[in-house]
């Protein structure tokens, strides 16, 4: 059965028609533009978030399958069809449990991975993650988490300014899992060796990272600076000003990969 849905159509370019997008079962089977069409409604392609914690009351950082399950279901109701479970830092007993618990849920698609918030984390910038569990990255804890996952591991935040943290991302792109800096004191150098390592995400942006100073830029400048890296901001009118929104998007630009 054929269902017709009409209204302003945003596309995989980001371009707005008028129009209607056809689905068969699970299938977009066409899109048209009929400049006629003025219903009310949006169809937009689903919302990815790639750093969450939960949602709906349910929570993924326990490494409970059902609450993540829950959660998951929550976020799919709002429209976010392709979600990262975001753990914090925890002990590895926990970070191991959670990744044997997830993997089925990643397996049948109700999540489509694991993010590792921590716990290679900046004790100066911890933030809300819990300071008595944060340490130097282990690669032997990562070989074992990734091996573990089986592919369930597709991204780990972490302070390249701890020991061992280079080490620790060519790991982790060497097995295509992303490797993402954040809750960091860093100073420019330090970070541009991370991304030249294969860093290539910014965990929420100058939120948990050494400010920006005209004599020692820190994170902030070496992440904008560098046009592989995303960019995440939460961009939520409370953590960061408007003014800082609009230059970090100026600087980055729409044309940095997804």
């Amino acid at each position: 059965m054929t269902l017709r849905v009409n209204g302003k159509v945003v596309t995989p370019t980001g371009v707005i028609r008028q129009g209607c997008v056809e689905v068969d079962g699970s299938r977009i089977t066409a899109v048209a533009e009929y400049p006629s069409v003025r219903d009310g409604h949006w169809v937009l392609p689903g919302f990815v978030d790639m750093h969450t914690h939960g949602g709906g009351g349910h929570t993924f950082t326990t490494g409970d399958a059902e609450q993540a399950r829950r959660a998951a279901a929550f976020h799919l109701g709002h429209g976010t069809t392709t979600l990262l479970a975001s753990l914090v830092s925890a002990p590895f007993a926990l970070m191991r449990d959670a990744t044997a618990a997830f993997a089925p849920l990643v397996d049948s698609g109700v999540l489509a991975g694991i993010h590792l918030e921590g716990p290679y984390l900046s004790s100066a910038r911890c933030g809300a993650q819990n300071p008595e569990f944060l340490r130097d990255p282990s690669t032997d804890e990562l070989a074992e988490l990734i091996e573990r996952g089986a592919g369930a591991i597709r991204m780990v935040t972490l302070a390249p300014e701890r020991d061992g943290a280079l080490a620790a991302i060519k790991l982790l792109t060497s097995h295509r899992v992303v490797a993402a800096i954040g809750h960091t004191d860093a100073t420019y150098d330090e970070t541009r060796a991370a991304v030249a390592a294969g860093a290539s995400v910014a965990t929420h942006l100058f939120n948990g990272m050494r400010p920006v100073h005209h004599r020692e830029p820190g994170p902030v400048l070496a992440l904008l600076d560098a046009p592989n890296v995303v960019c995440e901001l939460v961009a939520d009118g409370v953590h960061l000003h408007d003014g800082t929104l609009t230059f970090a998007a100026s600087v980055a630009g729409p044309e940095r990969p997804p």
